[in-house]
């Protein structure tokens, strides 16, 4: 179970995805001795900054 910080609004959410991709976000946090999840909060809040947009199609 989640727990919220308190006095900060926050969610909790997870994701599914391949083991590859999993092991390789975990090797690189560990490569920068941070966690997965700080690691992925890193990398997503770039992501949102830089203001680009995915594209998205079907394979």
């Amino acid at each position: 179970m989640a727990r919220k910080a308190s006095g900060i609004k926050c969610k909790t959410i997870g994701i599914n995805m391949a083991s590859e991709m999993a092991d390789e976000l975990e090797e690189r946090a560990s490569s920068m001795h941070l966690s997965t999840s700080k690691y992925c909060k890193i990398i997503f809040a770039e992501w949102l900054q830089s203001g680009r947009k995915l594209k998205l199609s079907e394979k």
